[in-house]
């Protein structure tokens, strides 16, 4: 519409261009399409010269935690660009971002430009793609330029502070130490910047003269034990009202359990009975110290499944290590639960059940059989 109504504009100032018998109509009239002409020029070669980028490809946050996208804006052109709305598309992730601002660029500029999600829901979401509406100098011509990159956010659930200590599990250094998870210093691993509190001996004298700065000695933990999360995400176990508040709950337990246990350089696993679907399959991955991101990816987009699959559960009991720490996340299970129990003490380890919405006797149940538990339902976490 906007197209053909340009084209009668023109039309009509040619008319009179042409065939006006007052010579100062015809004037304003070729003065009028050589504006309307310069003014196409501009709104061209301004949208040529535009180039967006996006500072990160994918994303990774928090539930309920506020995160920055960035977008590199460049005017590689020597016409500056005013007046210009740049505007990013986020969907669903939250329909409340400020993410669209009034743009203006001079010749030759680079600009970043900033806005901040806060995500509700977990799950893996797509920005994009963005779109920059430049409009000319006087407001008649508008056009729209996109970006068609996107960037991938992966929402983790939302992670709280849980207590985690060890008991006497795998000895894995060389020096002798009365605290278990003091860092043995003849396993180096890495190095990093001085940090004020950071005792003189970890300082690596000839790396910090390399580097003109107090380069520290990071070394690995005398002990590892590791901990297998068994998160119970089949549909029917849960009770049809609450099913979803109380599967994310779950879910924020078994992440909270793995971050916690990880950033004590334990080694961490998660099985579950829960679907990703990516590729149909349930989550399924064995204790190891570097799979923290892995789980949590992997938690981020998890979703309920409607078979029972606890095979999976004590086949993972058969492989896990000796003295293990085993950690059930999910409903009251019954004869599952006693089995799990079982099959955790043969291996010299402990299980511990995080049990959602429990009736009094599932808890008595458990007390009796020397089952430690923690109740879910009614916990505040924020």
């Amino acid at each position: 519409m906007r197209g053909r109504k340009r084209l009668v504009q023109i039309l009509l100032l040619l008319a009179v261009f042409l065939f006006a018998p007052v010579a100062v109509l015809r004037f304003f009239a070729l003065a009028w399409l050589l504006l309307l002409l310069l003014n196409w020029l501009y709104i061209r070669s301004a949208s040529r010269h535009i180039v967006i980028r996006r500072k990160d490809s994918v994303l990774r946050t928090y539930k309920n935690r506020t995160t920055t996208v960035e977008l590199e804006v460049m005017n590689t052109g020597w016409l500056p660009v005013y007046n210009a709305i740049l505007s990013d598309t986020t969907g669903s992730l939250d329909p409340t971002s400020l993410c669209r601002q009034r743009l203006d660029m001079r010749s030759r500029s680079r600009k970043t430009i900033s806005y901040t999600l806060r995500p509700n829901e977990r799950g893996e979401w797509t920005l994009g793609p963005v779109k920059l509406l430049i409009r000319d100098m006087l407001g008649l011509e508008e056009y729209t330029y996109e970006q068609s990159d996107t960037t991938t956010v992966i929402v983790y659930p939302e992670i709280f502070t849980l207590p985690y200590r060890a008991y006497e599990g795998y000895p894995l250094g060389t020096i002798k130490t009365g605290n278990i998870l003091h860092e043995d210093p003849s396993r180096y691993r890495a190095l990093r910047e001085y940090q004020q509190g950071d005792e003189w001996r970890r300082i690596n004298w000839k790396a910090s003269a390399h580097a003109g700065e107090l380069i520290t000695n990071i070394y690995e933990s005398s002990i590892d034990v590791p901990l297998l999360v068994l998160l119970n995400l089949t549909a029917p176990a849960y009770p049809l009202k609450s099913q979803y508040v109380y599967a994310e709950r779950c879910i924020e337990y078994a992440a909270s359990l793995v971050s916690s246990a990880s950033l004590l350089d334990q080694s961490v696993g998660c099985i579950s009975t829960g679907i990703l679907p990516q590729d149909g399959k349930n989550l399924a991955i064995e204790p190891g110290r570097e799979h923290r991101m892995a789980i949590l990816d992997s938690l981020a987009k998890i979703a309920l499944s409607e078979q029972s699959g606890y095979g999976t559960f004590t086949d993972a009991l058969r492989r896990l290590p000796y003295r293990s720490r085993v950690c059930y996340v999910g409903p009251y299970v019954g004869e599952t639960l006693l089995e799990l129990f079982l099959l955790s003490r043969l291996k010299g380890g402990e299980l511990q059940v995080f049990c959602i919405g429990p009736k009094l006797e599932d808890l008595e149940t458990l007390h009796a059989k020397g089952i430690a538990v923690t109740e879910l339902e009614g916990e505040r976490h924020g």
